[in-house]
């Protein structure tokens, strides 16, 4: 499904049935992440595979669902993830969610187009992505919780 950045929060809570806060496209960062701006074919037949071998080796560990390129949406009581092809502003299958009571912090520092976005969860794991777009409303939503919620 083709859903510009600025739809995806009212596209993804009408899959999901549910209401998201905020979504966003992001990505899992490797060594070989530079590669994606040789060409396309440099992110397809390069980067992108490391980062989906990387981000079945974060989910092993972690339970939390990842893939190379994804969207992130969080609900009221949910991080979602759906697989993704943010250059091509695709969502594809919804590939799991982790329950905001297992995570105890989000962190995003500023950058330009892709920010860093760390995902701290409550066994003192961190998952460190890239992220665009409403990355911010995100980190907002999952503050508003306020402590201990």
């Amino acid at each position: 499904m083709h859903i510009k950045d600025s739809e995806l929060t009212t596209a993804l809570s009408a899959q999901l049935q549910e209401d998201l806060a905020a979504a966003a496209y992001a990505r899992l960062n490797t060594s070989l992440s530079a590669a994606r701006m040789l060409t396309p074919l440099g992110n397809y037949l390069v980067a992108r595979p490391a980062a989906r071998s990387a981000a079945r080796k974060i989910t092993d560990a972690t339970d939390v669902p990842l893939d190379a390129a994804m969207v992130l949406g969080i609900t009221a009581d949910a991080l979602h993830v759906w697989k993704a092809d943010p250059m091509l502003n695709q969502v594809h299958d919804h590939i799991g969610s982790v329950p905001l009571s297992r995570i105890t912090a989000i962190r995003v520092d500023d950058g330009r187009t892709w920010q860093d976005v760390t995902i701290t969860l409550d066994d003192g794991n961190e998952i460190t992505l890239q992220a665009r777009g409403a990355v911010h409303a995100i980190v907002s939503a999952y503050d508003q919780r306020g402590p201990g919620a």
